[in-house]
């Protein structure tokens, strides 16, 4: 039973033991766990390390590869002056009179090149006479006439009746707006809102589409006109003047780039020329209503922009002669931007609504229409463009309309219209106006006609474009500078593709450059290092004017230290001399085979111990004949 137990306490101890063993081997294992890991993070943080030092070394390379390139850019460029202001050995006052010469010049052609740039900017282009017109077609101005009261007063009451009071009495209160209806426009379109808020309210009145309502009121053709003539010939009048709701009211047209009906406004092909040799060139007609008669070119979009050249008032009798003045753009300009040619080719830029060709008015239109739409989401009824469909204006946003009315018709939101390439005015030379009276019967009518054969054109073409900048920049430039393209692609050169190939494929030398760049940056140690002068009784020897002797003044000589750095060169000593002749071989031994960590060697030079008991001879010094020391150590 002992012996049992004995055993039982055995196995348990071998197995603690065990146990314990176990427990130690595993501290150490974790132990050699987090020695490798941090190893390898030691590992990590050296190669950031060596990555950010080459990256340093790098960068500092491409430096000194810049300034050297610079230097050889100095020294080989081909602009006048520049080589002697980096030339070496020049006196200071030379390369200031040369420095000052190119800064002179450099700020002299600066400034005469951005005078050229302003003129090429703001005045490139010359507007001239062009007498070659003979034998052309001229096109007929565009005449717009505009009735005070367009209106038909049989259709005003039936609409007024039928529609808006659905045959019910109370009919009369609806017939003001709808005469104020065919003369609307920008100026009477509170009139119009004040009216309205009068108004009984109907779901008739607010939904009702205004634009085909003033197409039904409107005064007709053959109420308008009596007779016309073109070309002094007679012609039917509703023939060639077409209905046109505008931003003036109701009208009627004769050659208008844009006709309309109630619906869309449509594009008139139709257009009516003139040539020399026609019988006369003259429109006449007789309106039958008091009208406002606009004149102006086929190019432009009747509107706003217009004002009136006469009024026209019944029995009278009106006639004016017209000149035209028109003014084209040569090809060659469309070099220039629009800013500079301040105008626009009307294949040029696209409207949005009036895609055919850019024209001034139709670009003013535009930003009326696109104003109205954005605040109050809908435009007049007089605006039915047929390119893109915007929704119309009924009776209650009439209202919204008075209140942004000013901010429509502004000119200031409309920068960006420019004038057409092409532009073309009519100027009135005589103007004749005779009231019919009942001795005199007078024909009442409007003769409009051309009072000579438009013979001269202005022409609009590049006086300064970019040729002549180039010229004139390089004239300027070599003038003052001696510079050409040439010289900027030698500044490129240089200063890209030369810097970045020294520094791949020229390595050692900017490395050596670099190396020789810090050793002469090191600045020169003058240590004023007293000698130990051996004590003396004897009072020093003067000359009889108290001044030391030059013996004297040779013993007090301060000890220069000089330093020599590890690019040592064996031509300093020289082989001629004695005193070094069995140093040399040595000292260049021991220059080889001193440590990394020792900077440099420095020479005492004292000729004053002529002993080995100086305290410098205790401290690793290599005694060379009887004039001093050479210092083997660091500096104090």
């Amino acid at each position: 039973m002992e012996q049992a137990k004995h055993k039982d306490r055995k196995a348990l101890a071998a197995g603690d033991g065990a146990g314990r063993a176990q427990g130690r081997r595993l501290p150490k294992t974790v132990k050699a766990i987090r020695k490798g890991g941090r190893s390898k993070v030691a590992a990590a943080a050296a190669a950031s390390h060596g990555r950010s030092r080459s990256a340093l070394d790098t960068l500092r390379l491409f430096r000194r590869s810049f300034i050297f390139q610079t230097k050889e850019f100095f020294d080989n460029s081909t602009l006048h002056g520049v080589r002697y202001i980096a030339e070496e050995g020049r006196p200071f006052f030379e390369r200031f009179m040369w420095f000052c010469f190119v800064a002179f010049g450099f700020i002299a052609a600066v400034v005469i090149i951005f005078s050229l740039w302003e003129k090429f900017q703001t005045n490139p282009t010359i507007t001239g006479l062009d007498t070659d017109f003979h034998n052309q077609q001229v096109i007929f101005p565009t005449v717009l006439v505009c009735p005070t009261a367009p209106y038909d007063e049989d259709a005003v009451r039936r609409e007024a009746f039928q529609t808006l009071a659905g045959y019910e009495q109370g009919s009369e209160a609806y017939e003001p707006f709808l005469r104020l209806l065919t003369q609307l426009s920008y100026e009477n379109v509170r009139e119009a809102a004040a009216m309205l808020s009068d108004m009984p309210s109907t779901v008739t009145l607010q939904t009702v589409n205004l634009r085909e309502m003033a197409f039904r009121v409107a005064v007709r053709c053959n109420d308008t006109f009596a007779t016309c003539r073109y070309k002094d010939e007679d012609i039917d009048c509703c023939e060639i003047f077409k209905p046109l709701y505008t931003e003036h009211g109701f009208c009627y047209a004769f050659n208008a780039r844009y006709t309309n009906n109630w619906q869309v406004e449509v594009l008139n092909t139709e257009v009516y020329v003139l040539f020399e040799t026609d019988k006369k060139w003259a429109l006449t007609f007789e309106p039958l209503r008091e009208s406002n008669i606009f004149v102006h070119s086929y190019n432009e979009i009747s509107g706003w922009d217009f004002q009136p050249q006469v009024m026209w008032d019944v029995d009278s009798k009106v006639e004016f002669l017209i000149s035209m003045k028109q003014t084209y753009t040569t090809e060659d300009a469309q070099q220039l931007s629009i800013g500079q040619r301040k105008c626009i080719f009307p294949e040029e830029e696209k409207l949005q609504y009036y895609q055919d060709a850019y024209t001034f008015s139709g670009c003013m239109k535009e930003c009326r229409i696109s104003k109205s739409y954005k605040h109050c989401r809908c435009v007049p009824p007089f605006y039915a463009p047929a390119v893109r469909t915007v929704p119309a204006c009924t009776t209650g946003s009439f209202q919204c309309l008075s209140e942004y009315t000013e901010n429509i018709t502004s000119i200031h939101s409309c920068q960006d219209c420019e004038l057409g390439c092409l532009n073309t005015v009519y100027d009135i030379e005589k103007y004749s106006k005779i009231m019919k009276t009942e001795e005199e019967q007078q024909e009442a009518q409007v003769t409009i006609e051309y009072l000579t054969w438009p013979i001269i054109r202005y022409k609009r073409e590049v006086l300064f474009g970019w040729v002549d900048l180039l010229v004139s920049f390089g004239g300027i430039a070599g003038l003052f500078l001696g510079f050409s393209l040439l010289s900027g692609v030698e500044f490129l050169y240089f200063f890209t593709m030369r810097a970045f190939c020294m520094l791949y494929k020229n390595r050692d030398e900017l490395e050596a450059l670099e190396k020789e760049q810090m050793i002469n940056a090191m600045s020169r140690h003058e240590l004023g290092l007293k000698p130990v002068v051996p004590p003396s009784t004897a009072p020093a020897p003067h000359d009889r004017f108290g001044v030391p002797s030059d013996r004297q003044q040779q013993q007090q000589q301060q000890v220069f230290v000089k330093l020599i750095t590890n690019d040592y060169k064996s031509a300093q000593y020289h082989t001629g001399d004695g005193v070094f002749a069995g140093l040399q071989s040595n000292r260049l031994h021991q220059l080889h085979n001193q440590s990394q960590k020792k900077h440099g060697l420095f020479q005492l030079g004292h000729a004053n111990y002529a002993s080995h008991a100086s305290k410098y001879a205790d401290k690793q010094t290599i005694r060379y004949g009887d004039a001093g020391y050479i210092y083997d150590g660091y500096l104090p």
